[in-house]
C-alpha cells in the first residue's frame, strides 16, 4: 500500500486524493503541523511543501518554465556585467545558422563565447556563461586563453558571483 505524508504548517494547500492533485484550500488551524496520510497504490512516496519564510511566502525557488538552466544564468550575467562600472558595454553574441533564401548562413564561429563587451580601460572582455553543471568545450577555452594572453579579461561565469569574483565589485 502506498503511503503519502503532507506536512501543513499554516498553509493554504491540500492533496485531493482521487486525482491526487494539490489545490487551494482553507485550513482552520494555527501554529500547528498536521500529518495527513492518503493510501495512493503499492509504493512509499513523501509529498513536501515548500517551506515558508517569516512573511509566509514559499521559499523554495519557483519550477523554470523554460527548462533551459544557461539561458538564465546568461540573464543574470548580463545584468552583472551591464551593471559594473568597469564594464563599458557587452552585448550577447548569438551563434547557430538560419536557413535564408535556400542558402544556410552561419552566426559566430568555433568557441566564440557567449558575451563579448570591452572595459573602460579598453581591454576585450569575453564570457563563456555555463550552468552548473556546464562546462566549456575545448574551442572555448582556448579562445579565452587568447583573450586572456592578449591582455582582455575571459572567463567562465554560472552566476553574478563569478563576475564579481573576476571584475571585483560592483
Amino acid at each position: 500500500m502506498k503511503t503519502a505524508f503532507l506536512k501543513m504548517a499554516n498553509s493554504n494547500n491540500s492533496l485531493d486524493a482521487t486525482k491526487l492533485t494539490m489545490h487551494n484550500a482553507p485550513v482552520a488551524f494555527s501554529n500547528a503541523t498536521v500529518k495527513l496520510k492518503v493510501s495512493i497504490g503499492k509504493r512509499k512516496a513523501a509529498l513536501k511543501l515548500p517551506e515558508l519564510d517569516l512573511l509566509g511566502h514559499a521559499t523554495t525557488p519557483p519550477k523554470r518554465t523554460n527548462g533551459h538552466p544557461e539561458g538564465d544564468a546568461l540573464r543574470e550575467v548580463l545584468k552583472a556585467l551591464r551593471a559594473h562600472p568597469a564594464v563599458s558595454w557587452c552585448e550577447r553574441q548569438n551563434t547557430g545558422c538560419a536557413k535564408v533564401d535556400g542558402r544556410f548562413i552561419r552566426f559566430g564561429w568555433p568557441g566564440c563565447p557567449d558575451v563579448l563587451g570591452q572595459l573602460t580601460d579598453g581591454r576585450l572582455l569575453g564570457v563563456e556563461v555555463k550552468s552548473r553543471t556546464g562546462r566549456p568545450s575545448p574551442e572555448q577555452t582556448l579562445f579565452l586563453a587568447r583573450i586572456r594572453d592578449a591582455g582582455g579579461v575571459g572567463f567562465v561565469a554560472r552566476d553574478l558571483r563569478d563576475v564579481l569574483r573576476e571584475l571585483g565589485p560592483l
